[in-house]
């Protein structure tokens, strides 16, 4: 059973210094750039959008429409004619007629609704590439965020290991003093039991560093099972200012943008329902043939063509009331849409503000903890060299290795803190990720 346990462990261990392909923050962006499933999918609602405003200038163009039609019918008649004194009888008299009239109707006015209709179109289509650019910048800020986490999870990997290495050795020295009987065994199998717990701590740290590249790998739209080397350090950027920001939220957050571009949306179809208190005038075209055969009656056969046109005006003065409910409502669309720009600039400056107090918090821990694992080292190596000549106890040990390498993981987990601050401010303020 140890074996087994053993050869699982050193598989897990190897795992980590296998060759394995370079990967920065910057080709993971473009990487989920090129292959996010989600970002596909909001470009598609892009295109949609796009195609709505490229086709709507049909709205400008003539209607053309053909309508075309031949009827048959076969019937009995009776006829009488003034100076024919029998009745004329036909039995299975046959008929048929050809009627083509291609028409044109072209509307050269309709208040301008077409005009705001094209219009919001355009803002409709400017509200997807809104969104798409949201959740780009989202994608962006959700990569970066598992690239470092990656890093730390590494990080802590890295530290664990180099604990084990301390414990192997004190493994190795307790046995030595054991052996010559300078210690009891207590103290041997004190430093084992020590070492098993590291290796269940790497083992441990191994499954959260694999479920990290899983989740990097899903943002990516790459391969589940792909493995990078990463950097191996924090690139924090101290020079954040809160007022700059600040302004450059209002400027460029994208779902701020899009809150505005709604308002403007519903500012156009106040437009276009007030468009249609208004009348509409078309001109009409048409041409019309029309071929009639027939077995009975005057005329045999009689056939017409010929072009007809003018212009028509329509002018709805009274629908129930029904333009107006929409105006009303339509108001209140914009009205709401302006509330919902002056919360969302509300929300958008406290997320930053408390995002910011974090960050400066962050930047003085990360400080603090740099000066502490400086000084939970020096306390190991004394602690160390103590123990060596017999002047330290197993306990005392043991205890300064936990607080050097806890004081080297909340030193890691402090600069991760940071740089994880540092992507959510820029998110917010709709500045450049890459």
């Amino acid at each position: 059973m140890k074996r087994i346990v053993s050869s699982l462990f050193f598989i897990l261990l190897s795992g980590g210094v296998m060759a394995q392909q370079s990967l920065t923050l910057q080709e993971a962006v473009a990487t989920g750039l090129e292959k996010n499933l989600n970002i596909q999918i909001v470009s598609k609602t892009v295109d949609q959008t796009t195609n709505d405003y490229d086709k709507s200038i049909g709205e400008f163009l003539p209607n053309v429409s053909v309508t075309a039609s031949k009827s048959f019918s076969n019937t009995n008649v009776t006829q009488q004619f003034v100076n024919d004194d029998a009745p004329r009888e036909i039995n299975g008299a046959k008929s048929n007629t050809l009627d083509v009239s291609p028409t044109l109707r072209w509307t050269i006015f309709d208040g301008l609704g077409m005009f705001y209709t094209r219009d919001r179109l355009a803002e409709q289509m400017g509200l997807a590439e809104d969104d798409l650019k949201i959740q780009i910048e989202n994608t962006i800020a959700q990569i970066s965020t598992a690239y470092y986490i990656i890093v730390l999870e590494q990080e802590r990997l890295r530290v664990l290991e180099d604990a084990l290495e301390l414990s192997a050795t004190r493994v190795e020295l307790a046995k030595t003093r054991y052996e010559v009987g300078k210690t009891s065994k207590l103290d041997y199998l004190q430093a084992q039991v020590d070492y098993n717990t590291d290796q269940s701590n790497i083992l441990q740290q191994r499954e959260v560093v694999y479920n990290a590249f899983v989740d990097l790998n899903r943002l990516m739209g790459a391969d589940l099972e792909n493995r990078y080397s990463v950097q191996s350090a924090f690139e924090v950027e101290r020079s954040l200012e809160l007022n700059g920001l600040l302004e450059s939220a209002n400027l460029n957050n994208p779902s701020l943008l899009r809150a505005q571009r709604n308002r403007e949306i519903a500012y156009l179809q106040t437009k276009e329902v007030k468009a249609e208190l208004l009348p509409e005038i078309s001109l009409n075209f048409g041409y019309n043939f029309n071929d009639r055969n027939s077995d009975a009656g005057f005329l045999i056969s009689n056939t017409s063509k010929g072009i007809n046109y003018g212009v028509s005006a329509s002018w709805t003065i009274l629908n129930g009331f029904d333009v107006k409910r929409r105006q009303q409502n339509a108001r209140i669309a914009v009205e709401t849409r302006e509330l919902e720009v002056q919360d969302l600039k509300q929300q958008l400056e406290a997320d930053i503000r408390k995002a910011f107090i974090n960050y400066e918090n962050s930047l003085a821990l990360s400080e603090l903890e740099e000066r502490n694992f400086e000084i939970a080292e020096e306390n190991y190596e004394i602690a160390q060299d103590r123990y060596n000549i017999g002047n330290a106890t197993a306990l005392e040990i043991r205890e300064a290795q936990v607080n050097f390498v806890q004081a080297e993981l909340r030193k890691l987990q402090a600069a991760f803190n940071v740089q994880v601050q540092e992507v959510e401010l820029k998110r917010l303020a709709g500045e450049n990720l890459r």
